[in-house]
């Protein structure tokens, strides 16, 4: 499957997104020409093979990277921005900081919950993006982000 193409407006600001191949997990994702890859659950690995077809539902198709509204589901770890270091982990998208979850000190695993964003009346779970040690926390209840933010730093 080829990859398709969006212009998409969030919180009055355009972005060109481009999605890859949904077929499998992660998906490649590009960001006003920043690559992301995004986890899909419930979708096979790259290049392994679903053990049986899902069941069709008779819906039609989601986006692979749609926000989550509840919190019993398992956040997405955040993709690093390119001119962020490798121990930081940045905002995915603007909004707002609706809760944090980790201190300095805290120890995490890759997924678990690091803070909750809201952006278009939709709140987005950041999961961590590795394993590690919290070093740094940069944002607080209330706070405002951009795309890119730094949010936290691992040791």
């Amino acid at each position: 499957m080829s990859s398709r193409r969006y212009r998409i407006t969030v919180d009055g600001n355009a972005h060109e997104v481009e999605v890859g191949d949904v077929a499998a997990s992660p998906v490649r994702v590009n960001v006003d020409g920043v690559d992301y890859d995004v986890e899909v659950p419930g979708k096979p690995a790259r290049g392994q093979t679903p053990a049986r077809p899902p069941a069709s539902t008779g819906t039609a198709a989601r986006p692979a990277a749609r926000p989550t509204t509840t919190a019993a589901s398992t956040p997405a770890p955040s993709a690093p921005s390119p001119s962020a270091s490798a121990n930081a982990m940045t905002a995915v998208m603007p909004g707002r900081v609706l809760s944090v979850a980790v201190s300095v000190g805290d120890s995490v695993g890759r997924g678990d919950l690091i803070c909750v964003i809201e952006a278009m009346k939709m709140e987005q779970q950041i999961g961590a993006s590795k394993d590690g040690t919290i070093s740094a926390v940069h944002v607080s209840d209330g706070d405002s982000v951009a795309h890119g933010q730094i949010l936290v730093e691992f040791e």
